[in-house]
């Protein structure tokens, strides 16, 4: 009986781990699509993602006229702090981070 409650706490750890990952290449892939859309449109973009279950924001702004400067200043008192994310950011992980070769 105690190993298949074990078993059981490892799937649901496992399943929360895996779609902890898959929200977090979701989130990415979303920013670089944005940024992507920034520098091929010359576009203003700013994005935000709030995960509900932690309450944590995650804000993308490729905006180099500066109108979406005061969303950073109205979410400064916003708890747990916004991670803010420039374009400039995304191209240097692309650049840090080895390709996989297909």
């Amino acid at each position: 009986m105690a190993a298949i409650k074990a078993t059981k706490s490892k799937d649901t750890t496992s399943k929360r781990k895996l779609m902890r990952q898959k929200q977090c290449r979701r989130k990415t892939s979303l920013m670089k699509k944005a940024c992507e859309y920034s520098r091929m449109c010359s576009a203003d973009v700013c994005v935000g993602i709030r995960i509900r279950e932690t309450g944590q924001v995650h804000i993308l702004s490729a905006d180099t006229s500066g109108f979406w400067a005061f969303l950073g200043s109205q979410l400064n008192s916003y708890y747990p702090a916004p991670m803010l994310v420039t374009d400039q950011d995304l191209q240097q992980v692309g650049k840090d981070t080895p390709q996989q070769p297909i």
